[in-house]
């Protein structure tokens, strides 16, 4: 017998099989006692392991049977009966007796006997009797018991195949098992010799047809055992469980050294074995020249492919390219593809197999004409870049300028959907491009697009790196090429918290731009002196120049008819210097800055504003800022999906940020939480920590004010985490970490570090260092955090600063968080009365500003201030509504701010979750009772009740629990 993939009765371990081992163990033991001829067929694909799952059958039946096997080979197709003739001729025979000898001699061990192929009646005759001389050969042979295994009949002659069929119709009268293997595919007809006998009352054991199927992944696992699991996967996957085609990959038997790199997709990463390829050489090796050709052109690609892409590889007509398609077809070489004219190879491995066969030369300049006919054809970008890349490792001779046009051609195309491929092409294209042979524009140019694409993946770094080698090379120009060039390395240096470097950058391109410099380049250096100047907490006036001119004016480039886009360039200008004036205060220029790049914006298509990210982020804010909300969600919204569609990194940090803060300030407590967090993990993948800070910082408020049992602890870690990770506390992320940790270290109950924090971001009593648009935001916050400490002096020092701000900025958002401040002041001296009208004022203003949060807490200070008024219908509404408002928002400060009192200073001192756990304490419950109620251990109800002990002026459980009885009411 022959040994190769589909031929190997030795090799590893025998796996699977067993109903079918069964099935032949029954055939087997039926022939030995019946006495009578049964037939079994084996048919499955190339290298399923038919031949050694007979000899496994056959090894393991008792007792054993003499067993003589013959073998097909495709050059001895034109020899009649040579199978017969491979089993029976071939050494002694298994029996002999008298005129064994002569019978053989005659039937056929003299090659010039031949089977009359002619359907005459005479010859018929003839044909019958040679058949009969056979079977009664066949017979003797098999008197005491014969097994005939007769392999690839695929390969088979018609006197053979015709004698088989007359076996079958007229069995030997002896014990023989007649073992028919073959491939279905590729014989004439599937089955040839007829279907298994499944007539009513027969013996379905007289002919079976076994099939065998792929292997198991555990199946295969024991051919292989000490293989990698990871890598033994990856190549079931590629086989599909074909054990023949797993053990011919390279690597594939033990001993072999490690793959030199993918061999099915990379005809030069590794090599089959020499037995296999001689082994599948057998099915091409009498091909007519065409035939060959167009074989080996197929084995160019790894795709299907029609005759009209077949035809300029093989560089045969296309008629005969298509002819040679359908004969390869019939031959099982290569498979019609469902759904169309193409084809495919049978299976990846003979693909490679032919690729190893075929002359490296030739193989090269075959997968030039692919890549030529591609280009040509317009085929899809992959495709064409795939060739290309391929091309490159090969020895390409003057092929590389091509591949490199080809590559980065393709790259641009397809870096939206999928930017690790195009990165990857560009890094080959630039490898191709060696220093010492390529023009300097030319990697210039490879470069630039590089290190763009990485920065939008999000490989700061690296895109850092390029640009900081390559900017600095391009000449200045009137296109504007250097311009767009600089403001890229700008922006990535922003991306990175670099803003003192971003700064610089901007500054000096700015001012050497040439006369007649293309407005496009102009604007976004504009745009990221601006942008870094706010990120670092000094906002930059406009650049000089004229820039930007009348807000309401038509910008000074035609917006629809530049192609460099320089309308969304003005619009990214425009959003960023209204930013910086909300930033200032000046709400009116912010506006009319706002509206005009707003405009803009919504007027361009998707494709026009996806490339700018930063501009729908800096538009949101400022719409924040300005309490647009429905606004900054449809700009922030549209710029998520645009980002997310084209896999940009480096603009959806900012935006999810953006649309965190709307979601907060919204009352969308777990919605925030999730952006920031989605935020944080971006800004680890793309390496910036500022923006990490604000994510954390972010993440850390919407925690905080949430308000659950171990919030408050998690929320200062998370702030502090933040503090920690900005270099400069001056700058927008270190000035949000600390107002975020000054949040949560007072809903925490630590007052003291939330005024240091908040001053020290600040940098004076006014909070002139802080965003002019929240600061009665923040001095809502110090006030409370002089209540919280016992200062109700100072805490009215700061309501009166929120009122005056507020009335400045006209914000009604910013006018509620003033009028919340100077009630909760009144409540605390027990002013109720006065204290009404301002927190009826808080909530319609926190209702026109759209912040839900603050109006679901301000409706809980009113229900305070109502029932201690004896208002009984107003404070059942507003709690009604607090609490409505507060199951959307998702917090439970609501809930716990109702049940506080209004009583003296001492109360006030104590957090919502404080006064929570006094109450519980005077219930009479232990510390124990308390911490499984609230889920936290008794140690910590133990440092709250210290804590309680010392702003309640008592000793003891016993002096809270009095302290307690009288100033709670709210049971009644």
């Amino acid at each position: 017998m022959t040994s190769g993939p589909d031929n190997a009765p030795a090799g590893p371990c025998f796996a699977g099989r067993r109903p079918q081992l069964a099935r032949v163990a029954s055939a087997h033991a039926a022939v030995l006692a019946g006495g009578r001829q049964l037939a079994c067929e084996v048919v499955g694909e190339p290298g399923i392991g038919k031949t050694r799952f007979v000899h496994e059958a056959l090894r393991r039946c008792v007792p054993a049977v003499p067993q003589v096997v013959g073998s097909c080979a495709p050059d001895e197709r034109g020899v009649p009966f040579h199978v017969f003739r491979h089993a029976l001729s071939a050494g002694r025979p298994p029996r002999t007796g008298p005129g064994t000898g002569r019978l053989a001699r005659e039937v056929w061990a003299e090659p010039e006997v031949m089977v009359p192929p002619a359907p005459a009646r005479s010859s018929d005759a003839r044909r019958f009797g040679i058949y009969q001389s056979a079977r009664r050969l066949i017979g003797r042979a098999a008197r005491d018991g014969l097994v005939l295994i007769l392999d690839d009949l695929q390969w088979a002659d018609a006197s053979s195949t015709g004698l088989i069929a007359h076996l079958l119709r007229y069995p030997v009268p002896a014990p023989l098992l007649l073992v028919l293997v073959y491939r279905p595919r590729q014989m004439a007809t599937p089955m040839p010799f007829g279907p298994p006998d499944e007539r009513a009352g027969a013996d379905p054991r007289v002919h079976d047809r076994i099939e065998l199927g792929p292997l198991s992944l555990a199946e295969t696992a024991r051919l292989r055992p000490t293989r990698d699991p990871a890598e033994l996967a990856a190549r079931y996957d590629l086989t599909g469980g074909n054990p023949g085609y797993l053990l011919a990959l390279p690597g594939g038997d033990p001993g072999t050294g490690p793959d030199r790199g993918d061999p099915i997709h990379d005809p030069s990463g590794g090599q089959l074995a020499a037995p296999a390829i001689a082994a599948l050489r057998r099915e091409w090796v009498d091909l007519p020249a065409v035939d060959l050709a167009c074989l080996r052109a197929a084995a160019v690609f790894d795709v299907p492919f029609d005759a009209d892409l077949l035809a300029p590889v093989a560089q045969v007509p296309a008629a005969s390219a298509a002819e040679s398609g359908w004969r390869l077809a019939r031959r099982d070489l290569i498979r019609r593809v469902p759904g169309g004219g193409r084809f495919a190879f049978r299976h990846p491995v003979l693909r490679l197999a032919v690729a190893q066969d075929t002359d490296p030369a030739w193989r090269v300049a075959a997968y030039g004409r692919a890549l030529t006919a591609l280009v040509e054809r317009g085929a899809p970008p992959a495709d064409r870049a795939r060739y290309a890349e391929r091309l490159l490792d090969l020895p390409h001779g003057g092929w590389a300028e091509r591949c490199v046009d080809v590559l980065c051609r393709a790259a641009q195309e397809i870096c939206r959907e999928a930017p690790d491929l195009a990165i990857r092409w560009l890094r080959v294209a630039l490898r191709a491009l060696r220093p010492t042979t390529a023009p300097t524009r030319r990697r210039q140019d490879v470069s630039l697009a590089l290190a763009r694409i990485t920065g939008e993946a999000g490989n700061l770094a690296e895109s850092r790196a390029l640009l900081q080698e390559i900017v600095p090379l391009f000449p200045a120009d009137g296109e504007g090429r250097r311009a767009r060039a600089v403001a890229l390395w700008a922006r990535v240096e922003r991306l990175l918290g670099n803003y003192a470097e971003a700064q610089a950058i901007s500054r000096r391109e700015l001012a050497a731009l040439p006369p007649g410099t293309g407005v496009a380049g102009g604007y976004r250096l504009a745009t990221e002196l601006g942008a870094a100047g706010i990120l670092a907490g000094n906002p930059v006036p406009p650049p000089a120049g004229g820039l930007i001119e009348d807000p309401d004016g038509p910008p000074p480039d035609a917006l629809t008819g530049d192609p460099n886009g320089s309308g969304v360039d003005r619009a990214g200008l425009l959003a960023v210097r209204s930013l910086a004036a909300t930033h200032d205060g000046a709400l009116n220029l912010a506006r009319d800055l706002l509206d005009a790049g707003s405009r803009i914006v919504d007027s361009l298509p998707d494709r026009d504003v996806r490339d700018h990210p930063d501009c729908l982020a800096a538009l949101g804010l400022t719409e924040l800022h300005l309490e647009r909300q429905a606004d900054a969600v449809r700009h922030l919204d549209r710029g998520l999906a645009l980002v997310r569609a084209a896999h940009r990194d480096d603009g959806l940090c900012q935006l999810l940020l953006g649309r965190s803060r709307v979601a907060y300030h919204s009352g969308q407590l777990a919605s925030a939480i999730e952006l920031a967090t989605e935020a944080g993990i971006v800004a680890r993948r793309i390496g910036s920590r500022d923006l990490l800070s604000v994510a954390l910082a972010s993440e850390a408020e919407a925690t905080a004010w949430r308000g659950g049992l171990r919030d408050d602890e998690r929320a200062v870690a998370l702030a502090r985490s933040a503090v920690e990770l900005t270099g400069d506390r001056a700058s927008w992320s270190g000035r949000t970490a600390a107002t975020a940790l000054a949040t949560a270290a007072l809903l925490a109950g630590d007052p003291a570090t939330c005024v240091e924090l908040l001053r020290g971001a600040g940098g004076d009593a006014r909070l002139t260092g802080l965003q002019a648009t929240l600061r009665p935001l923040w001095y809502e916050l110090l006030c409370a955090a002089a209540l919280a400490a016992g200062e109700p002096a100072d805490a009215e020092r700061q309501a009166r600063l929120a009122m005056a701000e507020a009335e400045r900025l006209g914000l009604p958002g910013q006018r509620g968080f003033a009028e919340s401040a100077y009630g909760e002041v009144l409540l605390a001296r027990g002013e109720v009365v006065a204290a009404l009208p301002r927190l009826e004022a808080a909530v319609d203003l926190f209702r026109a500003g759209g912040l839900v949060l603050r109006r679901s807490l301000a409706l809980a200070s009113l229900t305070r201030a109502a029932e201690a008024a004896d208002r009984a219908g107003p404070a059942a509404r507003a709690r009604r509504q607090a609490l409505e408002l507060a199951v959307r928002c998702g917090t439970e400060r609501v809930g716990l701010r109702l049940a506080r009192p209004i009583g003296p200073r001492a109360v006030a001192t104590l957090t919502d979750r404080e006064w929570h756990i006094a109450r519980l304490t005077a219930t009479g419950a232990t510390s124990r009772l308390i911490g499984r109620q609230l889920n936290i251990s008794p140690r910590t109800v133990e440092a709250h009740l210290t804590r309680i002990y010392r702003k309640a002026g008592v000793a003891s459980r016993s002096g809270l629990v009095a302290w307690v009885a009288r100033l709670d009411d709210t049971d009644r």
